[in-house]
This record gives C-alpha cells, sequence and structure tokens, in this order.
C-alpha cells in the first residue's frame, strides 16, 4: 500500500504559517526575499502535498490484491487476515470452510445436503423399482367387485 498517515513533520515547512511574516520583503528585514511566483508556490505547497497523498489512498482503494488496500483491512476472521484474503476465499471456495449457517460451517451443510439427497434418490429409485408389481386398474367404479363377487358402485 503507498498510502502513509500526514505526520505534522512533513508538512511543518509547507504550511502557509510557516512563512515569515513578510515572505516579499528582504532577507535584512526578515523576509525570504520572494516574487511573486515562489508566493504562489509557497502557498500551493500544502494542498498539492495533501493531493498527492489523496491519488495515493484513491491509487490503493482502486488496486486488487498485494499493495492494494484491501490487503490491509484485518477481517478479524483470523491472526492477520485480510479483507483481501476474505475476497480470494470467496473465489476459492475457502469461504465455505469458515461461513458459518447456525451450528455448521457452509461447507459442512452442502456435505449434509449432498448425503440426503443421495438417499432421496436411493429412496426414489427403490419406488420406481416396484411400479412395475403396481396393478393399476382403469375401470370403472361400477365394474369392481370384491372377493365374494359383490359388485362394488
Amino acid at each position: 500500500m503507498n498510502t502513509k498517515k500526514i505526520l505534522t513533520d512533513e508538512i511543518s515547512d509547507i504550511k502557509v504559517s510557516s512563512l515569515p511574516s513578510r515572505p516579499t520583503a528582504p532577507t535584512a528585514f526578515g523576509g525570504k526575499g520572494y516574487t511573486a511566483a515562489q508566493m504562489k508556490a509557497a502557498f500551493d505547497r500544502l494542498p498539492l502535498f495533501i493531493i498527492e497523498r489523496f491519488n495515493m489512498l484513491l491509487d490503493d482503494i482502486s488496486s486488487v490484491g498485494d499493495g492494494s488496500i484491501s490487503a490491509e483491512i484485518p477481517t478479524g476472521i483470523g491472526d492477520g487476515h485480510t479483507l483481501c484474503q476474505f475476497f480470494t476465499d470467496i473465489e476459492s471456495g475457502e469461504l465455505a470452510k469458515y461461513l458459518s449457517l447456525g451450528d455448521m460451517t457452509l461447507d459442512e451443510f452442502i456435505t449434509a445436503a449432498n448425503e440426503k439427497s443421495a438417499i432421496f434418490e436411493e429412496q426414489i429409485a427403490i419406488c420406481f423399482l416396484h411400479i412395475a408389481d403396481l396393478i393399476i386398474d382403469g375401470g370403472s367404479p361400477a365394474s369392481r367387485s370384491t372377493d365374494s363377487g359383490e359388485v362394488v358402485a
């Protein structure tokens, strides 16, 4: 990451308040003898310094991976775990190993769901095997009879 905190010692010499009271006065009279261009430059130093640091921050925000701002933001998930690593975990599938869904992780939930799905598929297959044993009666209720020969209406 390129961004650094702006420290007081970095700006002490470039602040407008660091200029003498009469910067355009000759040095013999406590000034610096600045020309108009030098005066303008002196007033521009601090804002230009801040703009440079701000642009570095924007570059860090828009970058990806090592050197990015996300590589510096801790997640609290584990020791030294950063937001950048979290993004990598999403892409790699590692997130499923620690993303909690109640009392189990996403990985454990998916494994359990797959096991239950396999059992369900097995039970459906068994049901289909026994379909051949079914007798389908397509007649009307009047044509049905009981074992005693009685017609059921």
